[in-house]
């Protein structure tokens, strides 16, 4: 099995990879199974690497249980590398499918070396390091982060 976890691949294909959607519309999607449904379908400490851009928004559970089946699902030191839609943008309420939208800082509560990861600790205790803060993309709709899972 791979070590990289594709969540939610859509037509991003990744060779190599665990795949993964909601449906099989395409025959390289590996795994078919709803985010919503916990847990997921995959054994404890199982991968690397987390692949999860432009998935989480459109669940129904929130973003505290998604990352925690992420922290569940990755090996000890493992990456999860998320793309989430900045709520400054309308690109962020346009979409119907979204049900959450982001600050910058969101993120931040995962991790207990933030300011808002030790105000608010008792969140989850799953925790993360923020190896790549959030960073903007070119238009300015959604950001990327890179956290590392504390095992």
């Amino acid at each position: 099995m791979s070590d990289v976890l594709n969540l939610g691949a859509g037509n991003d294909i990744r060779d190599g990879a665990v795949n993964h959607d909601r449906v099989p519309h395409r025959c390289e999607i590996s795994i078919v199974h709803d985010l919503n449904v916990l847990p997921w379908p995959w054994a404890d400490n199982t991968f690397e690497l987390i692949l999860a851009r432009a998935v989480l928004e459109h669940l129904q559970i929130n973003l505290i249980q998604s990352v925690n089946e992420c922290w569940r699902v990755l090996k000890p030191g493992g990456i999860l590398y998320l793309k989430l839609p900045y709520w400054r943008h309308e690109h962020a309420w346009q979409d119907p499918t979204h049900y959450w939208q982001f600050t910058l800082h969101t993120c931040d509560v995962f991790d207990p070396d933030t300011e808002y990861g030790k105000a608010y600790s008792f969140y989850t205790d799953r925790k993360w390091k923020i190896t790549k803060p959030a960073k903007l993309n070119a238009g300015k709709s959604s950001f990327y982060v890179t956290m590392q899972v504390r095992k």
